[in-house]
């Protein structure tokens, strides 16, 4: 079974229903059908809390905990060494969150739905949006 990672907003954007690139729709049409699975760091839901409390998505930790209960086929990436070595390695990435999710992603050898450009165009990790 084919396993990504996902990044802060697709996790908002699945939750809230919201309009993905073709491609990640795809995967979460698979995930969904129990065909592929969602790793979500661990730092995913810590940059959701700021969020929220600085009023920029309307979503928390509570509604990202019901969401992994409901569907086995997300799993949260707990924070680990090989994340830390990986992160270590990229110091280009600015955002600590974005930093700490490409670590994550690269530490586990999977690809990264998002739909930040940023991320896309560095080539540090394979990326799945459109």
């Amino acid at each position: 079974m084919r396993e990504y990672v996902l990044d802060t907003h697709t996790v908002v954007f699945y939750v809230r229903g919201r309009r993905m690139g073709r491609n990640a729709a795809r995967v979460f049409r698979d995930i969904d059908a129990g065909r592929a699975a969602a790793v979500v760091p661990a730092i995913v839901p810590i940059e959701m809390a700021l969020l929220r409390d600085a009023g920029r998505i309307g979503m928390g930790v509570a509604e990202f905990e019901a969401t992994v209960g409901r569907n086995p086929a997300f799993s949260v990436l707990p924070l680990d060494l090989a994340q830390a070595r990986e992160f270590a390695l990229l110091p280009a990435i600015r955002d600590p969150f974005d930093r700490m999710i490409v670590a994550a992603a690269r530490a586990v050898h999977r690809p990264l739905i998002t739909a930040d450009g940023d991320i896309a165009a560095s080539g540090l990790v394979e990326v799945v949006w459109d």
